[in-house]
């Protein structure tokens, strides 16, 4: 590889936080967890509740579960899950 290969590729990992300028990696901390996403079936069996209670308390204006959108998609991170079991199911 030549350096401005190199030079590119450090500058593209430093900009989507990989690695400083230096070459050397970071820490993501501010990232989310790399987890798959949950469908609404999957949370629904999870919670052993119907899909539309998921729907409905994930799409409201202040939804008790929070979620990703795909495009039209709800999907659900595992941590948002936990954190509403752990909440109390309020």
């Amino acid at each position: 590889m030549t350096n401005d290969v190199k030079r590119n590729r450090t500058l593209e990992d430093s900009a989507v936080g990989l690695t400083d300028a230096s070459g050397m990696e970071t820490k993501l901390s501010t990232r989310r967890s790399r987890a798959p996403l949950l469908t609404v079936a999957q949370v629904a069996g999870m919670l052993q509740v119907s899909e539309a209670w998921v729907r409905d308390h994930s799409s409201r204006k202040n939804p008790r579960l929070e979620r990703v959108k795909v495009g039209k998609l709800l999907r659900f991170r595992i941590e948002d899950v936990d954190d509403f079991l752990i909440s109390g199911c309020q």
